[in-house]
């Protein structure tokens, strides 16, 4: 197997075949290859003294080469390289006779009639006329044909010319000619992304050197691991990678190579085939696609699906690996190359594979089970949530205490002819759209409770797309911020993160979403290690609708992360019954208010503060939060009520598309333990991702409806009693709707007069349950479990539903219901 990331190898060989009258006076103007391999990060690439590719050797011909000499036969009395692929630059098996122009032309150049041979055209009209043989059907067939057309930028068409002779061969083959590859790459591929990514990295990795005594400049060394103090800041220089063009001629060759490959793996439907492929080149390949997804502006898509057989390559994987592994023992693991393959498929809008079928669709639930609801399991963070102030080690550090509980998730990869190391996107925040997306493709073979919820609706939204049935190629600009963090945030020890306000503008808006939640019995038990409970419980699906606020604050370095407890989401510890608390973030909350364009001293910075607001089928709920800037944390503070258990934590990351994914956590556990949780997903309204067809603002929405049965769930509720108790549940909250905070304060006398008058109705439901369960166990089960100020923690954890109804209530723990949009839970049993 062709290693395609290694630099071509310094061993000499030629064609076959030679013309004896080339040997004499042959300029050989070919760079040499022999290097010295080194590793970098991509953290480090701009910054090396030396680099790769020019160390030791002379340096690479330019695009702009001069002339050859005026003694044009050209022949090589010094040592040639190694061969290059077959597909590239194959060798003439025998000398072929040269082409000759019509012998009518008389024109004279320089005083001489030119020659009559085209061997004697420069080296530089000869890669250009290759270059045109491979690229000229795309000048000349309108654009919405050459989408629907076959490929038509294959290097396969260079094979005539580079038969032709020796000497065409040794002008433009792949060794001698990197320019015309480094064109050609350019022609087949999108390169805006990566420039505009690299001067990025330029911008923010280096900086001018600060004054001696400035710490930045100890903080700018440690930029790739090397610091040493003012001696290597004044050592170190820029690297431009892109200035040689071997090095995209390197990928060009790498790209090609792979697309044989995944076509080979497609039709054998495996990744094991000797000869083309192992594991590790398959990892290699996931990279490149991702890189070709994450880069997509129209070119690389179309070289996926024309060349590559994108949705076979990862089907391989998906039976190989994903279903493989779900039927071992044990809890399946989370690995780099299972990121990968995910988020290509979202991308790609290719995650319905596996669905041809019921049985494939519930093999493929069964697979994902163990990752969505083993919250404890699984980390879907770039470093501890619970870390206020990032990184851990001070500027300078070469050699710190590891901490066993952080694993670092960066791997190695090869790319332009060299290893570089990076972080992929987390694999279980994408597992959690693949799920989110099959429950609406397959609801009634996921098997939701009854005490589901989903989003009011008009009649002219019935049979429109659902909220996560987008599938969009999103322009690569739209992917800079995933691959800046990716880049940036390795290693919590050392990684310098994301500038403060990378994320800026991105979380203000309305959002729409779900959240699911597992039986708390099982979750319990979960925890305890039974994982049999994993595949056998039941959850419920809650709608969700956000309305959110940023303000942009300056602050010390050492204030970041707020003041206050962490299940406070660093805020103070009140309740806002008010309103009081909204208003003071939105100024501020105690710091000077700042913006984008603002340059702020040493040892200052800049943060971002969340408030809003947010509607379930529980009620509605204040939200104040802020961003970790060092990853893009997004940690706000779900308020339904004063009481400990009307208040949860939602925790996530910003995605590309508009997605905004992550868990809900309880605030009853200390930080540092493991909670009850959940997923999330929202989408931000005007992004690409979300659906026209919904409301773009808050008060253009219609609600949430509650008790929506998706399928064959356990779970009681369907009585008449039950339903007209919604009715009135759900007029309670159009009249709350109108006036938020007169709702608010009265809310305890509604609620507790709800409870009283569903408790009836509620005992009916219990007593046709399961004879075999106490209705405390049917309670703690169900989406609204009972809940008691003198209940233990474990029950007091009964998840989001039993918090919402107290967080209705008088924040006493009493059995009361919050009203708004119809909180009642199977059935509406209290």
């Amino acid at each position: 197997m062709i290693k395609t990331t290694n630099a071509p190898s310094s061993s000499s060989s030629s064609p076959p075949h030679s013309h004896s009258h080339n040997k004499h006076n042959r300029n050989d103007d070919s760079p040499s290859t022999s290097y010295n391999k080194k590793h970098k990060t991509s953290l480090d690439f701009i910054c090396s003294p030396s680099s790769e590719l020019g160390s030791g050797s002379p340096s690479t011909p330019t695009a702009s080469t001069s002339t050859p000499p005026k003694d044009h036969h050209t022949s090589s009395s010094t040592a040639r390289r190694g061969s290059s692929p077959s597909y590239l630059s194959p060798r003439p098996p025998s000398p072929q006779s040269t082409f000759s122009f019509p012998s009518s032309s008389t024109t004279i150049m320089n005083g001489k009639a030119p020659k009559k041979t085209l061997e004697a055209l420069p080296r530089e009209l000869l890669a250009l006329v290759g270059y045109y043989l491979v690229i000229e059907n795309e000048h000349h067939q309108p654009v919405e044909e050459s989408s629907t057309r076959g490929y038509d930028k294959h290097p396969s068409k260079l094979s005539p010319l580079l038969f032709v002779s020796k000497t065409i061969y040794e002008s433009i083959c792949f060794d001698n000619n990197p320019q015309l590859y480094n064109r050609l790459f350019r022609a087949t591929f999108d390169v805006e992304a990566l420039d505009r990514r690299y001067q990025w990295m330029k911008k923010n990795l280096i900086k001018p050197p600060p004054p001696p005594a400035s710490t930045a400049s100890a903080e700018q060394n440690d930029v790739d691991g090397k610091g040493k103090g003012k001696e290597a800041n004044k050592s170190k220089k820029i690297f431009d990678l892109f200035s040689d063009p071997r090095s995209w001629a390197i990928d060009y060759r790498t790209r090609w190579e792979q697309s044989y490959r995944m076509r080979q793996v497609s039709k054998l439907c495996r990744i094991e085939i000797p000869g083309i492929c192992d594991k590790e080149a398959y990892v290699a390949d996931l990279w490149n696609v991702w890189f070709l997804l994450t880069e997509n502006d129209g070119k690389n898509i179309r070289f996926l699906n024309t060349q590559c057989d994108l949705r076979g390559f990862i089907m391989a994987f998906y039976k190989e690996n994903l279903l493989k592994e779900s039927l071992v023992p044990g809890y399946p693991r989370d690995t780099g190359d299972k990121a990968l393959a995910v988020w290509c498929c979202l991308l790609a809008g290719i995650d319905d594979l596996g669905e041809d079928t019921p049985a494939e669709v519930d093999e493929k639930i069964f697979m994902l089970r163990p990752y969505v609801f083993a919250c404890a399991k699984y980390d879907i963070h770039y470093a501890p949530w619970h870390y206020r102030k990032l990184p851990f080690c001070p500027p300078g550090c070469e050699e710190h205490e590891t901490d066993a509980s952080i694993r670092i998730k960066a791997m190695t990869y090869k790319r332009f002819g060299y290893t570089w190391k990076r972080a992929p996107p987390h694999f279980v925040l994408g597992i959690y759209l693949v799920f989110m997306r099959l429950l609406e493709r397959q609801p009634e073979r996921v098997g939701l409770k009854a005490g589901s919820s989903t989003f009011s609706s008009s009649p002219f939204e019935i049979g429109q797309p659902s909220l996560f049935s987008m599938s969009k190629l999103i322009p690569s600009v739209e992917h800079d911020r995933e691959w800046q963090r990716n880049t940036m945030c390795q290693d919590p020890h050392t990684s310098p993160g994301l500038p403060a306000l990378a994320f800026a503008n991105q979380i203000k808006g309305f959002w729409r979403g779900k959240f699911l939640f597992y039986d708390f019995d099982l979750y319990r038990q979960i925890l305890a290690g039974n994982m049999r409970g994993v595949y056998t419980g039941t959850f419920a699906e809650q709608a969700a609708e956000l309305e959110l606020f940023e303000t942009i604050v300056k602050l010390p370095k050492a204030q970041l992360g707020g003041k206050g407890p962490l299940l406070a989401a660093g805020f103070r510890d009140e309740f806002d019954e008010d309103g009081s608390e909204q208003a003071l973030i939105k100024e501020g909350y105690g710091y000077e208010l700042s913006d984008e364009n603002e340059v702020l001293e040493e040892g200052w910075t800049k943060e971002i503060l969340i408030s809003g607001r947010a509607r379930t089928s529980w009620g509605w709920a204040k939200m104040r939060g802020r961003v970790r800037s060092w990853d893009g944390l997004v940690i706000m503070e779900m308020t339904y009520s004063r009481h400990v258990m009307g208040r949860w934590i939602w925790k996530g990351y910003l995605h590309t598309g508009g997605y905004m994914v992550g868990r809900w956590r309880d605030t009853f556990t200390a930080e540092n333990l493991r909670g009850y949780e959940g997923a999330f997903g929202l989408i931000r309204a005007g992004d690409p991702l979300y659906p026209d067809h919904f409301p773009k603002r808050m008060e253009d929405s219609l609600g949430v409806n509650a008790n929506v049965n998706h399928g064959q769930g356990g779970g009681g509720g369907g009585s008449q009693q039950q339903q007209q108790g919604q009715q009135v549940q759900h007029s309670q909250q159009q009249t709350q709707s109108q006036s938020a905070q007169q709702a608010q304060q009265s809310q305890p006398a509604q609620q507790a007069q709800q409870a009283s008058t569903q408790s009836p109705s509620s005992s009916n439901t219990n007593g046709n349950r399961d004879s075999n369960r106490s209705t405390n166990a049917q309670n703690r089960s169900s989406s609204s479990p009972r809940q008691s100020t003198g209940s233990s923690a474990a029950q007091r954890t009964d998840g989001p539903a039993s918090a919402s109804r107290i967080g209705g209530g008088d924040g006493n723990g009493g059995e009361t219901e919050n009203g708004s949009g119809g909180s009642s839970k199977e059935g509406g049993k209290s």
